[in-house]
């Protein structure tokens, strides 16, 4: 794999062919702090050019702005169990009181589950840190046992691993020359909906996938993996994503005014023990993926962080259950 180039004082573009995609049709892309890729393609609908931003500028729909109230307000509050205040103090945790909740309604037994799982997954992740543990292991022991954990108790959204399956090439955006090397998966989505054999509604090429409805997408690195990378991956799915379902859209309503119409959707990337959550959103012929959200930042370093991630994760979910998957 490549190693990351150090960022320049400016912003900068690099262009250059990918033959692994379609010859046909060239693009710009520049992965810094301002990503944005343009297509030449005759038909540009098909292509739209993907601008990655920490901050979003110009034009921001309401379901956006929805979207970000959901996950800000009040987020990290009322997120620990009075129950467990005993046991956060004695690992000489700093937070404020405000963080706990009344938690006199969960019996022992319930709070020791909660506990034993939280703990676990703090010391999976503080070994995984410690002794330099690669990517598998963070996506095995860490990743995969907080998001089951979430969904235990939810019925209308499953944990799927896309590690290994290819996202259908007409929905790709095409990058060239030294970025042909990023590796256009996720390790992780959110599946939400299944049709009937025979329909093709993912972005994805599996035989199974294929049926499904797919929301969000979480790119892993181990805790050396680099920022810039997971980003244009990450892009690049929600980028298909959306672009699957504007095609869906089109079929069943004919053309349509997507800032109005197109939901947005959620993605991660884990370094480590960081995780970053970006927005994506379309409007027009442009795709925007912003973030990091510097207001729900989370990490896997304390059990209060984990907590909190944890807290991130429900009202993800329940933005999925909610708004996205009653607007499918």
């Amino acid at each position: 794999m490549s190693s990351r180039q150090p960022s320049p004082s400016k912003r900068r573009r690099t262009d250059i062919d990918d033959t692994d995609q379609r010859t046909s049709v060239t693009s710009e892309i520049s992965i810094f702090d301002r990503t944005k890729l343009r297509s030449s393609a005759s038909n540009a609908s098909r292509q739209p050019a993907i601008i990655c931003e920490l901050q979003a500028s110009g034009f921001i729909p309401n379901t956006v702005l929805s979207l970000r109230k959901r996950l800000t307000d009040g987020f990290g509050q009322k997120v620990i169990p009075r129950g467990f205040e005993v046991l956060i103090l004695a690992g000489a945790e700093d937070i404020p009181d405000s963080v706990y909740f009344d938690s006199t309604h969960m019996s022992d037994a319930i709070l020791d589950a909660i506990w034993s799982e939280l703990e676990e997954i703090h010391l999976e992740a503080r070994y995984c840190d410690m002794y330099g543990k690669d990517k598998n292991a963070w996506c095995l022991d860490i990743v995969q046992p907080i998001l089951r954990l979430l969904l235990k108790d939810e019925s209308k959204l499953q944990l799927t691993n896309v590690q290994s399956q290819q996202i259908d090439g007409d929905l790709l955006p095409i990058v060239k020359n030294n970025l042909t090397w990023i590796n256009k998966k996720a390790d992780y989505s959110f599946l939400v909906s299944l049709s009937g054999p025979g329909y093709k509604i993912s972005y994805i090429t599996d035989a199974f996938t294929k049926r499904t409805i797919l929301f969000s997408g979480i790119e892993v690195k181990a805790d050396d993996g680099g920022k810039k990378e997971v980003l244009a991956q990450l892009a690049i799915w929600l980028s298909a994503n959306l672009e699957r379902l504007v095609r869906l859209g089109e079929l069943v309503k004919g053309l349509l005014n997507l800032t109005d119409w197109l939901f947005p959707t959620v993605g991660y990337t884990v370094i480590g023990h960081d995780w970053f959550t970006y927005i994506a959103y379309r409007v027009g012929n442009e795709v925007y993926v912003v973030g990091p959200i510097s207001s729900v930042l989370v990490d896997t370093r304390s059990t209060y962080g984990i907590l909190k991630l944890c807290d991130l994760e429900r009202r993800v979910k329940e933005y999925t259950v909610s708004e996205y998957w009653p607007w499918i």
